[in-house]
């Protein structure tokens, strides 16, 4: 009698070994096949998005009297103040962020809002103590009334120009405000959520400095 009962427990554990085992790889299966099923989602998502931009950049009328100022200024926080490129810094000496000429975003927003063509500079940086403003992120948006081309440059391969990647083509840019904070955002797509979009910028009020 000991010896069937060992026996049994034997398979008893053979059993619920053989099960458990079965489980787990279940488990690793489905999670393996959401894992894949999310990658293919992400890569679809971004092989549409690139298609969409590159039918907007099709329609997109480029505009050569626009005024726009030379780009090695954004190297220079006074010339950029002037020239109304809104600008996101903080001093060597600080952590608080400061932002100046907002105001030329929001105009460039209702000009477009009104089909009108409209150029604006965004920098984001460090002010230096001695001078320079050390920028870390520099783009340019144009619309031609109907379209907004944004130009992104390389800020970091080489230290004595700004090399600027490919433009990509969206269909809006919004503004956003929720308590004190601002948010300045780009979409490919009119039925894009506003807030879905790629962020611009965004700052709370009191970092506003003009």
């Amino acid at each position: 009698m000991k010896r069937y009962g060992v026996l049994t427990s034997i398979i008893l554990v053979a059993l619920i070994t053989t099960g458990c085992t079965s489980s787990k790889s279940v488990s690793k299966t489905v999670s393996t096949v959401s894992t894949t099923n999310a990658n293919v989602k992400n890569v679809d998502s971004q092989k549409n998005a690139e298609e969409e931009s590159e039918n907007l950049g099709k329609l997109f009328k480029e505009n050569n009297a626009l005024k726009k100022p030379n780009i090695d200024e954004a190297r220079d926080f006074k010339l950029s103040l002037s020239n109304g490129s809104v600008i996101m810094l903080s001093k060597e000496s600080s952590s608080e962020l400061e932002v100046y000429n907002i105001s030329s975003l929001d105009k460039f927003i209702d000009s477009f809002n009104n089909g009108k063509a409209g150029y604006v500079r965004v920098i984001k940086g460090t002010l230096k103590n001695d001078g320079p403003l050390l920028v870390n992120k520099l783009e340019e948006y144009e619309s031609d009334g109907k379209i907004i081309k944004d130009l992104a440059y390389d800020t970091y391969s080489n230290k004595d120009k700004f090399l600027p990647g490919t433009p990509t083509y969206c269909a809006k840019m919004v503004k956003e405000a929720s308590g004190d904070g601002i948010r300045y955002s780009i979409l490919l797509s009119k039925d894009t959520p506003d807030n879905m979009g790629a962020t611009v910028i965004s700052f709370d009020k009191s970092s506003i400095k003009n």
